[in-house]
């Protein structure tokens, strides 16, 4: 079968679905990815069909239309992954796919243009969750401003076969309800396997370990200076893991350039993220407790909901950073909460059997039109 990915073409949003494609390929079928030539080189080794502009570009596009801030929950956004991103990647998009003849297609739950390939193509297809749940009045406006782009179309869209959901269920908001055609999968830290990692040697391996990461959609090296500074200062040894140059160890710091999670999480007795959900999905899997500095996106909805379920502490300063981590390690119930989101995460299904689900849906969607026809 050919199976076709799909996502907004930023680190946060593709990076999730690398583990499925991967069980995906393993399991024999041909897998094809659709982002754009700046997201490439982090997807290797899948074969990447390109369309559409860059991410900052329509980020831009989508400020300009609105006047708001597309990085933060709210009309900008819906304009973003809804209005913008389709009217910028859409015709491009079913070139490419046109050309590859999935049989299926995969995407995340913020991507609108798969799902608009998929009803043109008249081909079965599932969504991801790479976030929690969403406020309901900013999934109204998603699906009302996308509805918008399936009439200028002439579409109609089609009905998924699953969504796939990694958020965890004790993450939930009181009142918050799964999907209807939720799935929950087991998340799966992102990794390479032409990565390597060795830890380096710092001077006294006694110390408690402490690495910071921002992940894919956070640049900002003086929160990364200021942060190490913190930990360092509070007793930690540090390692940064991102997208700068790799340097040698000074002191108790390491800057490890960009290694996968699943790479050098291991390694960390506490996280310092800015709480994006495949950074905090992937800490949970391992049970290690974190210190969460949001900036945008849904990282304040996920830094509230570790901080309530005990697994992390929320910090507004970047020189805060250093008490936090040793209040969780002085204070025993972070690591017993973490232990125990981490039974209840790997206690999902594994992605590896989410491929056969899959597969056995879209044959019966197949079975189904040929009724129909």
């Amino acid at each position: 079968m050919r199976i076709l990915f799909s996502a907004v073409p930023t680190g946060g949003h593709v990076l999730p679905l690398l583990p499925l494609a991967g069980a995906a390929r393993a399991a024999g079928h041909e897998v094809a990815i659709l982002s754009n030539t700046e997201t490439a080189s982090l997807l290797r080794p899948f074969p990447v069909l390109t369309a559409g502009p860059g991410l900052e570009e329509q980020v831009t596009e989508a400020g300009r239309r609105t006047g708001l801030d597309p990085t933060r929950p709210g009309p900008a956004a819906v304009e973003l992954f809804a209005g913008t991103r389709v009217d910028l990647t859409y015709d491009e998009a079913l070139r490419e796919a046109t050309a590859f003849r999935p049989e299926l297609i995969v995407c995340e739950r913020f991507d609108y243009v798969a799902p608009m390939v998929a009803s043109a193509l008249d081909v079965p297809w599932a969504a991801l969750g790479i976030t929690g749940g969403v406020p309901s009045e900013m999934t109204d406006a998603l699906c009302e401003r996308w509805q918008q782009q399936l009439d200028r179309y002439s579409l109609r869209a089609t009905e998924r076969l699953a969504y796939l959901d990694t958020y965890p269920a004790f993450l939930r908001q009181e009142g918050e309800n799964p999907e209807p055609d939720g799935i929950s999968v087991r998340p799966v830290a992102f990794d390479r396997e032409d990565d390597t990692f060795e830890p380096p040697a710092f001077q006294d391996e006694e110390r408690p370990r402490a690495l910071v990461t921002f992940g894919t959609t956070v640049a900002d090296p003086q929160a990364e200076e200021a942060t190490a500074r913190s930990l360092a200062d509070a007793g930690f040894n540090v390692i940064i893991a991102g997208a700068h140059t790799p340097t040698p160890v000074v002191g108790p710091v390491h800057r490890a350039g960009f290694v996968p999670l699943a790479r050098v999480l291991p390694w960390a007795d506490v996280l310092v993220s800015a709480g994006g959900t495949g950074t905090v999905l992937a800490a949970l899997t391992t049970g290690t407790p974190m210190v969460v500095r949001p900036f945008h996106a849904d990282q304040p909805w996920n830094a509230e909901r570790l901080t309530r379920v005990g697994v992390a502490e929320t910090i507004t300063s970047f020189e805060d950073a250093g008490p936090a981590a040793a209040k969780i390690m002085a204070t025993p119930s972070y690591r017993d909460a973490a232990a125990r989101a981490a039974r209840e995460v790997n206690s999902t299904t594994p992605v590896s059997e989410i491929v056969s689900v899959l597969e056995t849906a879209a044959l019966r969607h197949g079975e189904r039109r040929q009724e129909l026809s």
